[in-house]
């Protein structure tokens, strides 16, 4: 029992020690804050501050709470300054003293800070909930505007250029199709696997290499059809060979298999280009020594060999053949020179002055009477209109047109302002 008396005495008095001891050291830290204080060193006196409080549990003292009044209003955190505020008026016992009316006027200060900062705060609470109630109609008409939009979304994989017609071909998989800049398709690309353009007319070849099927769009009259059947040309030939680039006066060159002919075919008025009468023409070439002889199968002896006539291609210049798919070369009836088909691998059609050379795999040009260039202007011409087509992501395209200053996007007949613009003209 004694020791028990013991042991309760030695608790109690060590918690005396302790809360004593706690309240000396808070001391020490609020004369030392409060010379800070006195020296404007409010940043140090508020941290040496904030260390004496850890031995307080309650504020007792007047003189603690004008210290935590003070450094907090000079700190600007007005509602902790408020609150030491009322613990200084509640435990201030003279009510008399300068300080206590210097006291009095800071109070009032801190207040009129509070409302002012709840009144600011009353308005950017009322200015936050516009801008959440703004921010939920901008949402919702862009919400609006992409729905819209979406219609407007063309699918294709890649575009080219737009010619002077305002037309381009498109690819979409493996096929390539025809697109007017306001979306508008003039041929789906589903069948035609290549594409060959030039002087405003657009071939479609089923097949890059022995083609079977060709379209053609002529983009000065918008208007597309479907070649004749190489069949209906030749009947042993399966496939229309080598294709050349259609030209300005509407004629097309190909080499078919299985022929001794060239296939001539004219674009718009969609007719083969008929040759001299063979007989009459064969006169004329053995008067005029262009060849040395002739047969009634049609083929002519030039410097000992026998070729067939295979056609004209323009401006006296005809296909020789040695036999089926055997292009020897092409014999210029104006002077007889024969052009070996070793460097002329393919000629075009004539127009303009100048025929389409292939001469190893390259393509070149030459005039009537064989002499080379290197360019030649293409017809198509150059894009002149409104459309830039934009691409959203694989596969995705829009047109945009600029209208009176403001960018649309089009489609057809149809269109739709730009996002910005289009929130803008709703009324609020």
């Amino acid at each position: 029992m004694k020791i028990k008396i013991i042991v309760f005495i030695f608790f109690c008095t060590s918690l005396h020690i302790n809360s004593q001891t706690n309240s000396e050291i808070a001391g020490v830290y609020i004369k030392r804050a409060e010379q800070s204080f006195q020296k404007s060193e409010i940043e140090n006196s508020l941290k040496i501050f904030n260390k004496a409080l850890k031995y307080i549990d309650t504020i007792s003292d007047s003189r603690i709470a004008r210290l935590g009044m003070l450094l907090h209003y000079e700190t600007k955190e007005y509602f902790l300054a408020r609150s030491y505020s009322y613990d200084y008026f509640k435990l201030v016992k003279d009510k008399t003293t300068a300080d206590y009316d210097l006291m009095l006027e800071i109070f009032v200060n801190i207040m009129e800070e509070i409302d002012e900062f709840k009144i600011e705060q009353k308005r950017l609470e009322t200015e936050r909930k516009i801008e959440e109630a703004e921010q939920r109609r901008v949402d919702s008409l862009k919400r609006v505007w992409s729905s819209n939009s979406e219609k407007f979304i063309i699918n294709i994989d890649s575009l080219s250029k737009f010619n002077g017609n305002n037309i381009a071909v498109y690819k979409k998989g493996d096929a390539y199709g025809l697109i007017d800049d306001l979306g508008n398709i003039a041929e789906e690309a589903t069948n035609y696997k290549h594409v060959i353009s030039y002087d405003n007319f657009i071939l479609l070849l089923r097949d890059k290499e022995k083609p079977t099927k060709i379209y053609c769009y002529n983009s000065n009259t918008k208007k597309g059809f479907v070649l004749p059947s190489v069949e209906t040309f030749n009947s042993k030939s399966t496939h229309y060979g080598k294709v050349m680039l259609p030209r300005g006066n509407g004629d097309l060159v190909t080499y078919p298999n299985n022929s001794k002919k060239v296939f001539v075919y004219n674009l718009v008025s969609k007719e083969f280009k008929a040759d001299k009468d063979q007989i009459v023409l064969l006169k004329e070439l053995k008067k005029n020594d262009i060849i040395d002889k002739y047969n009634k199968e049609g083929q002519v002896k030039i410097n000992k060999a026998w070729y067939y006539l295979g056609g004209k291609i323009g401006a006296g210049i005809y296909a020789l053949y040695k036999g089926e798919n055997r292009l020897h070369g092409f014999l210029n009836t104006s002077n007889g020179n024969v052009l070996s088909q070793e460097y002329y691998n393919h000629l075009g059609a004539f127009y303009n002055g100048n025929f389409e050379l292939i001469e190893n795999d390259k393509t070149f040009w030459m005039n009537d009477e064989g002499i080379r260039q290197e360019v030649n202007r293409d017809e198509s011409g150059k894009y002149h209109g409104l459309s830039r087509f934009l691409k959203l992501r694989e596969g995705e395209y829009q047109i945009i047109q600029n209208i009176d200053g403001q960018d649309y996007i089009v489609l057809g007949n149809e269109k739709l302002i730009n996002q910005k613009a289009f929130i803008a003209k709703e009324p609020r």
